[in-house]
C-alpha cells in the first residue's frame, strides 16, 4: 500500500463508525487485542453479520478501562515502599 493510501494510524474520530477490519488497521492492533477489549466491555454493533465499532465507544472504553497513570509512573509506584 502506498503511503498516501494509508489512513492516519492511531486516530479514532468519535463520530465515525468503523468496520472491525478498518478499526484494527487504523489502530494497528491484532485480533487478540480487539477480542480482549470486547470481552472487557468494548461495544461492537452487528448488522448483516458485519461488525462495527463506533469511535465514541472506543474512546469511552479506553478512558474507563483502568487507572489514568502513565507507564513510567506506574512502574515507579510499584517499586516504592512506604515506611510505616
Amino acid at each position: 500500500m502506498k503511503p498516501e493510501e494509508n489512513p492516519i494510524t492511531g486516530v479514532i474520530n468519535p463520530e465515525e463508525l468503523y468496520t472491525l477490519a478498518a478499526f484494527k488497521r487504523r489502530l494497528g492492533v491484532a485480533d487478540a487485542t480487539l477480542r480482549t477489549a470486547r470481552r472487557a466491555g468494548l461495544k461492537v454493533h452487528y448488522l448483516h453479520k458485519q461488525g462495527f465499532i463506533l469511535g465514541r465507544d472506543w474512546i469511552e472504553y479506553v478512558v474507563n478501562s483502568g487507572p489514568n497513570v502513565s507507564r513510567g509512573q506506574a512502574a515507579k509506584d510499584s517499586t516504592s515502599v512506604s515506611a510505616e
